[in-house]
């Protein structure tokens, strides 16, 4: 099928065209091809669920591009990840914006004003942004749309994001049921069934624009599912290293998964010495400059000089412990084909598209707890093979998993090469999801009484795959629980929501959290004495808080220092029951520990060596903590406690920049931040005032300051901004936590200060 006759035959302009046509696409791809036979250039709700590569994304933006060109609509597209958003929405913004289509993007904190996202026909958001808005009874959003486009819709699986995806999914299906859906997913197994919940036409397809070969090495040999062997004969010590340079010698390039973060790093290293051997001299000086950037960083930790070290040699690591901006470097180097290998665990299969020449599933099983060492689901493994074989670069990819004998070679091909990848099914059935969805229901209007939530359910996947029949009983438990705890009131057969329960809602927080803060605010109110240990520790014990893991090396040390704290801590084994359990009692002592260390200044690097974490690890807890100091604070205000808002909003601060109460003030100076507010402290500017005098010379000369961060300091200094912090004035707001969701390129609750000092 020919792109061109096609947009021709649909009647679009000729702007769009072009622009359509600019990067070379000629024909549609047999898949592309279907689901324009199936209807969704003509309204028609389609599902398509193909390989990666073969062309999904550009279907949604003919999709989108035709209702708002054409008939005035506007879209919403819906990704899972905020990295797979911002991808999309650099994308989008390049290629269409010349068009006048304007591109937003919706990524930040849940909590804040969106009223402005209405002035975009493509609104890229994350289900969670969404959900947030809804929330907030936001009907313009949905009576605006004419497209919603649900990317990577098999997520419906995953137990911490597929609730709310199903939910919002359900949601729109039921305030606009004649929008257009448009879901595009990997090859799954139970396609089938998801295009028959949302009333689709299915494209299904496992056609790849370059072919997939997989298969199982072991011995020196690839075994293939195409019955044909490939020999390995490069003289390596280690099977990954001949895995790898068999590829990187043909002008590939390699993704090895593992198993854990410390694996990664552990490949990584090893693989080094090979691979820097076939590096070309410009290669090896752009690779040194990346080297620099990352070591040179003023917060930069072991694991960054690691990691710096190792990209020398045209090998990286990637996982959750890295910050957002080391990410992204490896992953543009990667792309540019600087960086040949990355070692990551399987979280880079389902993020931003990364495709190699081979893709090598070194590791296919993983330590669960209480279970022990388990294989991965197919799914995951498929997910990982899927980014084998680049477009433009390679005319077949390889997938290839590692075997250590004859029979888990044997196995390993009919686990995972031979398998279908389970089908997805519905995890809205817990009652933790469905606890936080049904409030959020009743707080925005949707529902009144315990029927019309099971009218609601019954739009669900939950519902079309006949796994709700027993969930009577746990619905009508659920209502009786938000009644009895305060979240709801009730008249007659009807609910409403509190106040309490409508900014639980609005805070996006599991009522159980909200239960935790508004107890320990109370026990302080009347009169528990308390410390910022005590304050740091109630937050820990909220159900949306992330706990660090505890070694049987903790032990002792967590022990002396919960006795050393016991008078302190507002919440007790008494209070909660879950903290009866030694394990989870600890590991909420041992995240305290962390948290506390971060707002005295610790530094990074001793932080992650004594805590076995990565800088990213310490960027989500912050990004965390400051969340539920701000829902802390919101409902100390809701319940009058004046004075607690004012100790909460200081420390709420104090986490954001990772910093000591005296220098509140300076760290509030864009660009400053946590290390050069200390520096400028050392150097006698302990107030803003103190700044006043200070030439910008005589600041430029001061180390890690420079003359560009010096004059705009002078500038903040002598033409200060409405939002500059007071120690006079402590308050919560919207825009602190959200300065307008983005800069759309950057989400706000990703750029936090103290990752750019």
């Amino acid at each position: 099928m020919n792109l061109k006759e096609l947009l021709v035959e649909h009647s679009f302009p000729q702007q769009a065209i072009d622009a359509l046509t600019a990067s070379g696409i000629t024909t549609l791809h047999p898949p592309q091809a279907e689901a324009i036979r199936k209807g969704v250039l003509d309204k028609k709700n389609v599902v398509m669920a193909v390989p990666t590569a073969a062309g999904k994304t550009l279907i949604a933006e003919l999709c989108m591009l035709k209702s708002i060109l054409q008939h005035g609509g506007k879209a919403l597209y819906i990704a899972p990840l905020k990295a797979l958003a911002s991808e999309k929405y650099h994308e989008f913004k390049k290629k269409y914006e010349a068009l006048g289509v304007k591109i937003g993007i919706a990524t930040g904190d849940l909590d804040s004003p969106s009223k402005y996202l209405d002035r975009y026909q493509i609104l890229i958001a994350t289900a969670e942004k969404v959900d947030s808005i809804l929330r907030s009874k936001a009907g313009w959003l949905i009576n605006s749309l004419s497209v919603i486009v649900l990317d990577e819709i098999h997520f419906i699986d995953d137990e911490s994001r597929g609730p709310t995806l199903e939910i919002l999914t359900a949601r729109i299906k039921q305030l606009k049921p004649d929008i257009q859906i448009l879901a595009l997913s990997a090859t799954i197994s139970n396609a089938q069934e998801i295009a028959g919940w949302l009333g689709a036409n299915l494209t299904l397809s496992h056609w790849r624009p370059i072919p997939l070969k997989e298969g199982v090495y072991f011995n020196d040999r690839i075994m293939f599912n195409n019955d044909s062997i490939r020999l390995v004969k490069e003289e390596e010590n280690l099977d990954l290293n001949k895995l790898t340079m068999d590829t990187l010698r043909g002008q590939g390039q390699v993704l090895v998964f593992v198993n854990s973060r410390r694996s990664a790093q552990a490949a990584a290293r090893e693989l080094c010495p090979s691979v820097v051997s076939i590096l070309k001299s410009e290669e090896k000086e752009i690779l040194n400059a990346l080297s620099r950037e990352i070591a040179e960083d003023h917060s930069a930790t072991k694991v960054c000089k690691k990691l710096a070290e190792i990209i020398k040699a045209g090998c990286a690591f990637h996982h959750a412990g890295l910050t957002p901006k080391q990410r992204h470097l490896i992953e543009d180097h990667f792309k540019r084909n600087i960086i040949k290998v990355i070692c990551s665990t399987p979280t880079l299969a389902a993020g931003v598209n990364l495709p190699a020449r081979r893709a090598i599933i070194r590791d296919c099983k993983r330590y669960a707890s209480g279970l022990g060492s388990v294989y991965i689901s197919t799914a995951e493994y498929k997910q990982c093979a899927g980014r084998a074989g680049r477009p433009q670069y390679d005319d077949y990819g390889e997938a290839v998993l590692m075997a250590k004998s004859l029979s888990e070679q044997n196995t390993l091909f009919d686990r995972f090469v031979l398998a279908k990848p389970e089908p997805v099914t519905s995890k809205l059935g817990s009652e933790a999801a469905l606890r936080i969805h049904i409030l959020s229901s009743v707080a925005a209007g949707y529902v009144h009484d315990i029927n019309s939530m099971f009218e609601f359910l019954n739009h669900t996947f939950l519902s079309y795959q006949r796994q709700g029949a027993d969930l009577v009983g746990m619905v009508g438990n659920i209502f009786e629980y938000l009644h009895k705890n305060g979240f709801l009131d009730k008249s007659g057969f009807k609910y409403f929501t509190t106040p309490f329960g409508s900014i639980t809602s609005r805070l996006y927080i599991d009522p159980m959290t909200s239960l935790v803060l508004r107890e320990g605010l109370t026990k302080i109110h009347t009169g528990k004495s308390f410390s910022t240990y005590g304050l740091l520790h109630m937050l820990i014990c909220c159900p949306d808080s992330e706990l660090l893991s505890v070694g049987k090396n903790d032990y002792d040390e967590l022990e002396s220092l919960s006795q050393k704290l016991e008078d302190e801590l507002i919440i007790t084994p008494h209070d909660l029951p879950q903290l009866q359990d030694a394990y989870t009692y600890y590991a909420t002592i041992k995240t305290m520990s962390l948290w506390s260390r971060w707002i005295d200044e610790d530094k990074e690097e001793s932080m992650c060596d004594d805590f076995n974490v990565g800088p990213g690890d310490i960027y989500r807890h912050v990004e965390s903590a400051g969340w539920l100091l701000y829902a802390a604070g919101m409902i100390a205000d809701l319940l009058h406690y004046k004075k607690m808002t004012f100790e909460l909003e200081g420390l709420r601060l104090r986490m954001r920049y990772g910093i000591k109460e005296e220098l509140l003030e300076l760290a509030s100076l864009e660009g400053v931040g946590r290390i050069r507010a200390r520096i400028l402290f050392k150097h006698g500017y302990h107030k803003l005032s103190d700044l006043k005098s200070a030439a910008a010379d005589h600041l430029a000369s001061i180390k890690t300051i420079g003359k560009s961060l010096a004059a705009s300091i002078v500038q903040q200094i002598h033409h200060p901004v409405a939002k500059r912090f007071s120690p006079k004035k402590h308050s919560f707001t919207q825009d602190e936590i959200d300065p307008a969701v983005q800069s759309p390129a950057e989400p706000a609750s990703e750029a936090l200060d103290v990752w750019t000092d």
